[in-house]
């Protein structure tokens, strides 16, 4: 992958504190392993890309837990357990919470940023912690995201670069204020927002009130349909609660989904563990 010079329009990611969670040595050799690996390698550029091609291809991008009402707090351990032992994935607060941590921990220099994603159908941007994602600083500092879906898969230099990968071509440009920027993303010919995102390093716990908006609001994009995706190196393959859905660039294919089957394919052809569905109804005395 190409590593230009910075562009000196888009300014370096303030320094500020690191991640909140880092992983005991057991942790980071499940979380390895998870992603294909057998062993940690010093912090560089062909490290972070594979980690975070690994992350895009086997950790899948999911609503679930709130599709079916089950609450999901703003926890890296609680990530990690969901990811790893139950073999499920998650949304930017837990996806993106927890590769900070592996990332730290194996020493490279992470910082959470917080994003606000374009809303196609109000033609505005979402508000303030809209979306969790990273900046790790290498040689220069890089966009990393492994919790927004159908995104780029490798870091994104801070420059003017165009990144192109199965999905499409990637590029960042500078915001509407000198510490932003916007990334955008084209199919074809057309450029069109994803997210606008801030360079200021934020903590964990200032996700906390739009993590439970996301919940729990009938105006977010989470509270509609399930949906479960995960990266192929051609394509996509995703199921929401009604279709299941394999992309590969330009050609879609949809099944119907008959009752019952997207906790099937969920248990047999991903691998997933432990109890799906709603949380079970209490028992008042």
């Amino acid at each position: 992958m190409p590593s230009p010079a910075p562009n000196p329009n888009i300014a370096a990611v303030s320094a500020g504190s690191a991640p909140e969670a880092e992983l005991r040595a057991p942790q980071v050799r499940a979380y390895l392993q998870r992603l294909g690996l057998e062993r940690a390698e010093r912090p560089s550029l062909p490290f972070l890309t594979k980690l975070q091609r690994r992350h895009l291809l086997r950790v899948p991008f999911e609503n679930l837990d709130i599709f079916w009402g089950n609450p999901i707090p703003l926890d890296v351990q609680r990530a990690f357990y969901k990811v790893m032992e139950l073999r499920r994935g998650g949304f930017c607060y837990e996806l993106n919470a927890l590769f900070a941590g592996l990332l730290q921990t194996l020493g490279f220099q992470v910082s959470l940023l917080s994003a606000r994603v374009w809303r196609k159908v109000e033609h505005s941007w979402g508000p303030e912690f809209d979306h969790l994602t990273l900046a790790v600083t290498l040689d220069q500092p890089y966009l990393v995201d492994v919790g927004f879906g159908d995104c780029f898969r490798a870091p994104m230099p801070l420059s003017t670069v165009v990144q192109s990968d199965v999905s499409g071509r990637y590029r960042l440009v500078q915001g509407e204020w000198s510490d932003q920027w916007v990334l955008e993303h084209a199919a074809r010919a057309h450029w069109r927002s994803l997210y606008r995102v801030s360079r200021e390093p934020r903590a964990l716990s200032a996700f906390a009130a739009m993590n439970a908006w996301q919940q729990t609001s009938p105006e977010s994009p989470f509270t509609g349909n399930a949906v479960f995706t995960l990266a192929r190196p051609w394509g996509r393959l995703t199921l929401t609660d009604r279709h299941a859905i394999e992309t590969r660039r330009d050609r879609i294919h949809r099944h119907r989904l008959k009752a019952g089957e997207l906790e099937r394919r969920l248990k047999r052809l991903y691998g997933v563990r432990g109890p799906l569905g709603p949380p079970a109804p209490t028992l008042v005395a």
